[in-house]
């Protein structure tokens, strides 16, 4: 197993923040899943992640960071998630698919966090289950119109797979 690091977290009581190093995919996203449900399951209300080094993400990445910030949106505490430094590419992706729309989209550095640690070391590169997969990709679609469109043969794919090992 590659034991590359692809994301560093800083964890407080006031805010988590993602740093993504790297490539963000359905390989090695599943440790970002987890940590994003347990920190939210906790009442982490702020969550800010940083694309500084990020040379490029998918739709499943970006799926769990829609789900986490709908979920900050219908929770009972104010929260938000704060997207930064996105650029290039990155930048196009996440205002194609409308995610500027429900995440703050800002710059700004977090180098002053000196204590960022590699996310789960051990499992840095767990690849996204089926589940996670499906479920990133239905909340995408779910968001708008546009995504309904683009997501919804790879939404109708994971659901015929998973009839089909039922």
């Amino acid at each position: 197993m590659n034991k590359e690091t692809y994301y560093q977290v800083h964890d407080s009581p006031k805010v988590a923040i993602l740093q993504v190093l790297k490539k963000a995919s359905y390989i090695n996203c599943e440790p970002v899943r987890n940590f994003l449900d347990k920190k939210f399951n906790e009442g982490q209300r702020s969550f800010i992640v940083d694309f500084a080094n990020c040379t490029s993400v998918d739709s499943t990445f970006l799926g769990i960071l829609v789900r986490l910030a709908l979920n900050l949106r219908n929770s009972d505490d104010a929260g938000k998630l704060v997207l930064v430094n996105l650029t290039g590419r990155n930048l196009e992706t996440v205002k194609n698919l409308g995610i500027d729309k429900i995440a703050e989209v800002s710059s700004f550095s977090t180098k002053d966090f000196k204590d960022l640690e590699s996310l789960n070391k051990k499992v840095q590169t767990e690849s996204a289950s089926s589940d996670t997969i499906y479920e990133a990709h239905k909340t995408l679609m779910n968001l708008n119109e546009k995504n309904l469109r683009m997501f919804c043969d790879v939404v109708s794919f994971l659901e015929q797979e998973t009839d089909s090992t039922k």
